[in-house]
């Protein structure tokens, strides 16, 4: 972490490299105020370009949602959504990680479905089984069963513990 620089992206005009003399500690209350300064542009943009398609933030955690009657037009909705952020992205010196995308899908349907989000050059399949969001665990019925069984768990383990 050291010798670095840092260059502000402001309407797409990029400006110098200036050094950082500085670093922000992990854990720092002042970090998610600047991540989400940092990323506030990007749900506009989307939204914009993509109709249907709504942005959902938590901290460092970027959803894309969308609503449709099948899950083909779903993906098509997501895959516009991260083509556009990672334009987006790229204008503003943003690097995501995708190898932490995830594709879920909600639907009453007992059968899994079969379309894929294109990210990039990669297509992400929806989740056959459950997604952790914020720490709930949703399953494709949103039934919440794998989230109650996995609390009930560790409620035990708790209860063990202070036995």
């Amino acid at each position: 972490m050291s010798d670095r620089q840092v260059k502000l992206v402001l309407d797409g005009q990029t400006g110098q490299a200036n050094p950082v003399d500085t670093e922000i500690p992990q854990g720092s209350p002042v970090a998610p105020i600047l991540f989400t300064t940092y990323l506030s542009g990007i749900f506009d943009k989307v939204e914009a370009v993509v109709p249907g398609i709504w942005g959902l933030s938590f901290v460092d955690d970027i959803s894309w949602w969308a609503d449709a009657t099948d899950c083909k037009a779903v993906a098509a909705k997501l895959s516009a959504a991260a083509t556009a952020s990672i334009e987006w992205a790229v204008e503003n010196g943003v690097a995501f990680d995708y190898g932490k995308t995830e594709a879920a899908l909600f639907h009453k349907k007992r059968k899994a479905p079969t379309a894929t989000v294109a990210v990039g050059t990669n297509d992400v399949p929806f989740n056959k089984e459950v997604t952790q969001w914020l720490g709930v665990w949703l399953d494709a019925q949103l039934t919440l069963k794998e989230h109650h069984s996995t609390r009930m768990k560790e409620g035990r383990k708790a209860m063990t513990r202070l036995q």
